[in-house]
């Protein structure tokens, strides 16, 4: 395979007036990150966004990476040592591969700002609770920036979603008096065939080099507790190795940060009972733009909602956050894939359910085994072939 050549990034503006920040990419269309003109001074001069951004793509698709531009000298010596180690761990089917650079220089001093990404999902309320809004935080680790990035995670709702839910959660940054930042790219064009839980950790991480010349940590909310962490994570979901990942794609002048893995996914959740910005929690996957709650169907919505109502808690969230009908409507079919699924945050549902009495059903109980059953034999039939 032809190598996958990036140019030195360059900086205009777009009909907008916003700072974009491209990089030439030969064969293909050039990749872009943009900030609003105000956030200019957050952005850094080098290349390292670029060549964390183009390692998965090259890795999957066996090209070497040359990036344009000035990349620092520890990220290049990780990308091609041990950040390829553990993606293959994760995604064996990827290549070794080498990465180069026009120029690589040491790193500089870390600037002061400290960056966490707010989506108000239930992870990110874990991560801005814990490091903007309680007391104690010593003032090198409280968050300076909260960040809203378009990296490819809100489906067919593509930026309209994005701009819908960035200006829903401003009143929460407005009354913690932290900047919102944020952050438009084009980085799921360079993701073809390469789902987005399998590659997030990189596409985040892209956006906190891009901003390095103001950030100079960041925190990223892990998907789930300490226990859960494995090598490989399951479905190739790398987000689960972000507390190995992320110090990998950090260097002296940025620190990446895997948070909150301290708290279970249910501890997380029902911390935000009683709590003054439980009415903006956002979870759903649902890419509708014109949706004013969450759907209370999708696997998402229906976890959360579970969660909630196991700690009698729900008619708290209800009707501003979520609704009740579809929820109930799905709640017996969601028992069955809950009860039959091996993923970590189900088992530990289950789990808080069976230790408060909670009733799954017999009906339930047997559609999860007949679901069982059924994965068992498809994974046998597979490993045969």
């Amino acid at each position: 395979m032809p190598d996958l050549v990036s140019a030195r990034p360059r900086r205009n503006r777009d009909d907008d007036g916003n700072v974009r920040v491209v990089a030439e990419i030969e064969d293909s269309v050039p990749l872009w990150f943009s900030v609003a003109p105000d956030d200019e001074e957050l952005l850094a001069e080098r290349a390292d966004h670029v060549a964390v951004a183009l390692l998965l793509p090259a890795m999957r698709y066996g090209r070497d990476l040359r990036v344009g531009g000035a990349v620092t000298d520890s990220l290049l010596h990780r990308l091609n040592h041990d950040l390829q180690s553990l993606v293959r761990v994760v995604h064996p089917n990827y290549h070794a591969i080498t990465v180069t650079a026009d120029e690589t220089l040491p790193a500089g001093a870390a600037p002061a700002g400290v960056a966490t990404g707010f989506s108000g999902g239930v992870d990110s309320f874990a991560t801005l609770t814990e490091y903007a809004s309680s007391t104690g935080v010593p003032p090198a680790l409280r968050v300076t920036h909260l960040l809203n990035n378009n990296v490819g995670a809100h489906g067919d709702g593509g930026r309209t979603l994005w701009r819908k839910r960035f200006d829903a959660l401003q009143p929460v940054a407005a009354d913690l008096g932290l900047p919102f930042i944020r952050v438009d790219s084009n980085i799921d064009e360079h993701y073809p065939r390469m789902g987005f839980m399998q590659t997030v950790t990189f596409r985040n991480a892209a956006v906190m080099h891009l901003l390095g010349g103001g950030i100079g940590r960041s925190y990223h909310a892990s998907e789930g507790t300490f226990r859960n962490l494995r090598m490989p994570p399951p479905h190739g979901d790398i987000g689960l190795a972000g507390a190995m990942t992320f110090p990998l794609l950090s260097t002296p002048a940025l620190t990446v940060e895997s948070t909150s893995s301290g708290m279970s996914r249910i501890e997380r959740t029902l911390a935000l009972v009683g709590g003054p910005y439980a009415r903006y929690l956002d979870v759903c996957i649902d890419a509708d733009p014109d949706r004013t709650t969450n759907c209370s169907q999708c696997w998402k919505c229906m976890r959360t909602m579970l969660t909630l109502e196991i700690a009698g808690s729900l008619d708290e969230f209800i009707p501003e956050v979520f609704v009740r009908a579809p929820y109930e409507r799905r709640r017996s079919q969601y028992y069955a894939e809950l009860l039959s699924s091996s993923e970590p945050n189900d088992t530990e549902l289950v789990e808080f359910g069976d230790i408060n009495g909670w009733r799954w059903g017999p009906v339930a109980r047997g559609r999860a085994a007949a679901r069982r059953a059924t994965r068992w034999a498809r994974d046998l039939a597979r490993s045969v072939r």
